[in-house]
């Protein structure tokens, strides 16, 4: 457990965004005697001004979730990722405050005329807006752009606090985060033969970029289980005889498509790794002409939730001794 732990931490979003929005109130409907229209209510809410304003914040909030995520695996309502890492994107989360803090500058500049805008194209429902507008203070201090970093460190030199610890749970931390990056890959593997490969004869360079990224994360997180090392190793075989250049068919693709097939099912990827490490594996290249036989016997790949192997449960982190740092703009 130590020796996992030690390489990762634990990276938690805190981004706030204003929601623009109020509750709908019965007296906001009968008002001018007529129904407002769509795009001022919705499932119960007002909406004060156009959705369209808030859009960037969802947008650089988008980035901050894609890059941790991209590069980490979920764990609980955070992304533990490799220390190694930590840098790179920690630096990749400041420039995102950075670009929230202009957003939100820009759009703070402009909020009474983006409301008298909004007004302007609801003609007899301004009342309706007026009546839970927020002054342009309020309205800033419900923007937030910020992250804390969590640091577990091993209980090195006491025995008996770590003999709680396991008996607790916390020794199956890193199975959970194991597991929780089987499912995550094999989520996003799905994805990709969904959109990208099902029905195709013949793909691009670019149907490769998701292949290596998938490919990346396991490699950055090869720590947390002795299958991923040798997972990794079989994708590289895969990736090494596939072109460098133009289209991508035949043979290729065949391996190709064995390969991430294989990927969609975390009980494989397991079974796959251990294996290698046993000896007795066939290589990916030969497990990929295997899956895409399968595969191609088979309607298409099982949707999100049925792939086969239970559903990994990430344990909460027990009390071991966690260090925090936090930033928050």
């Amino acid at each position: 457990m130590s020796t996992v732990l030690n390489d990762v931490v634990v990276v938690s979003l805190d981004v706030r965004i204003w929601s623009g929005r109020k509750k709908l109130r019965p007296e906001d409907l009968t008002a001018s005697g007529r129904l407002p229209p769509k795009d001022l209510v919705s499932l119960g809410s007002k909406k004060l001004c156009d959705p369209r304003a808030l859009k960037p914040f969802a947008e650089v909030k988008r980035k901050a979730e894609a890059r941790c995520g991209a590069i980490g695996v979920r764990f609980a309502r955070a992304f533990a990722i490799p220390k190694v890492a930590a840098k790179s994107v920690l630096s990749e989360l400041n420039g995102l405050a950075e670009q929230f803090r202009a957003v939100r500058a820009a759009f703070l500049a402009t909020y009474d005329e983006e409301l008298a805008r909004w007004k302007a194209q609801h003609p007899g429902y301004e009342q309706l807006i007026e009546t839970e507008l927020l002054p342009q203070a309020r309205v800033a201090a419900k923007f937030g752009f910020g992250y804390a970093v969590f640091a577990i460190n091993a209980v090195d030199g006491d025995t008996e606090l770590a003999t709680l610890l396991e008996r607790g749970g916390a020794g199956n931390l890193a199975t959970g985060l194991a597991g929780a990056l089987y499912q995550e890959v094999a989520s996003e593997s799905r994805e990709f033969v969904r959109q990208s490969l099902t029905g195709r004869h013949a793909v691009t360079q670019k149907f490769l970029r998701p292949v290596r990224a998938i490919r990346e994360k396991l490699a950055g997180l090869a720590f947390l289980d002795p299958g991923i090392a040798p997972l990794v190793g079989s994708i590289d075989e895969v990736l090494a005889v596939v072109p460098k250049k133009g289209r991508i068919d035949g043979a290729s693709l065949s391996a190709l498509r064995g390969v991430v097939t294989l990927l969609t099912d975390p009980a494989r990827m397991r079974e796959h790794g251990q294996l290698v490490l046993a000896g007795c594996g066939q290589g990916l290249l030969g497990a990929a002409e295997a899956v895409a036989a399968e595969a191609a016997d088979a309607a298409d790949v099982a949707p999100d939730g049925d792939a086969a192997g239970e559903e990994a449960a990430v344990p909460a982190a027990q009390p071991a001794r966690v260090q925090r740092v936090s930033a928050f703009w």
